[in-house]
């Protein structure tokens, strides 16, 4: 009955609004392009009053809607600098034999492009699976399944690691800023998975104080379901076609 919570002495007032601080939400105030990334900002800085946000209705079709917007500002730039690429000749990594015969092979390409859009939009949707615990009231199992998607907002910042690629790649680097370059591109994205790992471990032992064990199992196995799906679609299954190609050209 206090404007207080007598465990932890936060205030209860924003608790208590069913105003949602989701600034998503309030796109059609505020701009779409405004709202997505202030919630992208809100998910990564704010990840107490995102959490919050389970005592309050959340509409399951706006998640999904800034789900997919996600996943195409994850995967966007990385197409983009492939485009790029193939107009400015972009030279091979290396000169190996092997690796220049992976680098000029167009179906690979098109297949590890293909397994990298595949991998985003599983690797959004896996989270939502851990939530779907019985031992939770249906609406807040709800809640929390839908603020999983929100969660994934980071990876629209993958943008910055691609154009570390494309420098690296297209532009004469000298060696210190290419190991630079590639230095930035590969620990970004480590980054950026790490926040959302957070941020679905926060909303896990909100969700489920008392059940310890689930949470710990969710943050130990989601590193570990999103390598293997990276593994299978971006690296297995562009190795498994690049395999039949070169079969078929050999018999043709």
């Amino acid at each position: 009955t206090g404007d207080r919570c007598p465990e932890c002495g936060r205030s209860l007032e924003g608790l208590r609004s069913n105003v949602s601080k989701i600034p998503w939400v309030h796109r059609k105030e505020i701009g779409r392009f405004r709202a997505y990334w202030k919630t992208v900002w809100f998910v990564m800085f704010r990840q107490k009053e995102f959490c919050d946000e389970m005592a309050r209705p959340v509409c399951y079709s706006g998640c999904q809607r800034f789900r997919r917007l996600t996943v195409a500002f994850a995967y966007l730039p990385f197409l983009v600098a492939a485009i790029l690429g193939c107009i400015a000749h972009t030279r091979s990594p290396t000169m190996d034999d092997l690796f220049l015969v992976f680098w000029t092979n167009f179906f690979h390409g098109l297949t590890v492009h293909a397994g990298g859009l595949l991998f985003f939009a599983g690797a959004t949707g896996i989270p939502s699976y851990f939530f779907e615990s019985h031992h939770v009231d249906v609406p807040l199992r709800n809640r929390a399944i839908a603020l999983s998607y929100y969660a994934c907002g980071p990876l629209s910042l993958l943008v910055f690691p691609a154009v570390a690629i494309v420098l690296w790649l297209n532009i004469g680097l000298d060696h210190k800023a290419g190991m630079l370059a590639m230095l930035f591109a590969f620990i970004l994205p480590i980054a950026l998975f790490g926040i959302w790992w957070v941020d679905l471990n926060h909303l896990s032992a909100r969700l489920m104080p008392d059940r310890r064990p689930r949470t710990v199992l969710i943050a130990l196995a989601l590193p570990f379901l999103w390598l293997l799906l990276f593994a299978l679609l971006v690296v297995v299954f562009p190795l498994i076609i690049f395999y039949v190609t070169i079969v078929i050209r050999s018999v043709v």
